[in-house]
């Protein structure tokens, strides 16, 4: 079995290596991948050490990287990356573009377009946020509605609830809260690009997760034409038994590469554990034969 989505301390996971791969020996996993977000050092890390102390079967270089597609942020994984060649590619588009620092801008943004409602804020420097894990539009929602004087000054939907806040308003171009991340991300197709030049392959992660997105097999053709993605992932800890299936035979049918993962974070998500995810999930090691590569291998 394996396991080729795992989040460790090197972004927003809550465990460290060592303590994953032991975690993958215990479920007598075949192959791992950490993919951290726009994040090699786990890799890395690994050269460090003797990975074969903790774990007998393979790890395969990973990363989860961000880009933006149709006005949305969409996730990319990337396997079989030569590091070194990569590590350059993640310094130039992502190295300055920190959580902290994309996360005060995202906040700032809103403070700014919230003046055209009319908005009673305290002042953004007052706010008390941790800007290293919580999101701007998080943050400048729950300030929205600390203040009920707010709620006439808004449309009736945006009240609500955060996720026609984050759905309505901060992804729909039309409306005041649009939130434009292009010179944020690279686009799928830079991506893939540099995944193709290091390398390695690159695959559509956790497409059902999207759930602005209506036809996701129209999406994914659409994706496919613009990117030149690899593959797809078609095993993940949310997905049915229905969404799995039906993507690993649109895989099949159009000569696609296929993945799985857990998507493990740790503490933050401890309902998802590795190699297993919710508690049902079995990736089998067949899914990865037409693309793995031995040289890949830490």
């Amino acid at each position: 079995m394996i396991d080729l989505h795992i989040h460790t301390t090197n972004s927003d996971g809550s465990e460290d290596i060592i303590t994953i791969l032991k975690m993958a020996e215990e479920r007598k996993l075949n192959y791992i991948s950490f993919t951290d977000h726009e994040s090699i050092n786990s890799h890395y890390q690994l050269r460090q050490i003797n990975p074969k102390d903790y774990f007998s079967g393979t790890i395969i270089p990973g990363v989860e990287l961000k880009n933006y597609y149709k006005d949305r942020v969409i996730d990319i994984l990337a396997y079989n990356i030569d590091i070194d060649k990569f590590n350059a590619y993640l310094d130039k588009e992502f190295k300055e573009k920190t959580h902290r620092v994309l996360e005060t801008k995202n906040l700032r943004h809103f403070y700014k377009q919230a003046k055209e409602y009319g908005l009673v804020l305290d002042p953004i420097e007052s706010l008390d946020w941790d800007k290293d894990r919580e999101w701007g539009s998080v943050v400048f929602y729950n300030e929205l509605k600390k203040h009920p004087e707010n709620e006439a000054k808004v449309p009736k939907d945006l009240w609500e609830k955060f996720s026609n806040f984050k759905k309505d308003y901060v992804y729909n171009r039309n409306n005041l809260f649009f939130l434009d991340k292009k010179d944020d991300y690279p686009s799928p197709a830079k991506t893939v690009q540099a995944v193709h030049s290091a390398g390695g392959v690159a695959f559509l992660a956790h497409v059902h997760e999207y759930k602005w997105v209506e036809n996701k097999i129209e999406y994914i053709k659409q994706l496919l034409k613009d990117s030149n993605l690899d593959g797809i992932e078609c095993y993940y800890s949310n997905f049915t038994e229905e969404q799995t299936k039906e993507l690993l035979q649109f895989c099949k049918e159009n000569n696609l590469y296929t993945s799985g993962g857990t998507d493990f974070h740790g503490k933050s998500r401890p309902e998802v554990q590795v190699g297993i995810g919710k508690g049902n999930l079995q990736i089998p090691d067949e899914i990865i034969k037409n693309w793995y590569k031995e040289k890949a291998t830490c």
